[in-house]
């Protein structure tokens, strides 16, 4: 089950309509065990699953709300009940990004939060 959230403030990413990209989880009800790990991972402000409590079942509800790249709920899910497009589709969707329009976003990013230049050139960093 799936429906398009017309509210959703994710209608753009990098200057395409969301709607155009085929990017978001699809869940195997073979594999679901109900866990909902995959709602709890998604976060509240993508809201991209929902619950169905009469199948004990995570549904995709809200599929353009997913972030274009993300996969954190797949990552997460134990089971391996989540899937997205081959990794070839989003290089694909990539490509199609107007020329420049990720650098005049960066530009933006960094002029609006100076405090996202984190640190010096030559400053040093270790692993965790």
């Amino acid at each position: 089950m799936t429906n398009s959230n017309a509210a959703t403030p994710f209608a753009i990413w990098h200057g395409m309509e969301r709607k155009n990209i085929d990017w978001h989880p699809t869940v195997d009800e073979s594999k679901c065990t109900g866990c909902g790990l995959c709602v709890v991972t998604c976060g509240e402000k993508r809201n991209v699953f929902g619950y169905d409590l009469e199948r004990s079942k995570s549904v995709v509800m809200f599929p353009e709300n997913c972030m274009v790249g993300c996969n954190n709920c797949g990552v997460a899910c134990l089971w391996n009940a989540i899937s997205f497009p081959d990794l070839s589709y989003l290089k694909e969707v990539v490509e199609r990004i107007p020329a420049g329009q990720v650098q005049k976003e960066f530009q933006k990013k960094i002029s609006d939060n100076p405090s996202l230049i984190a640190a010096p050139s030559n400053a040093s960093f270790s692993k965790l």
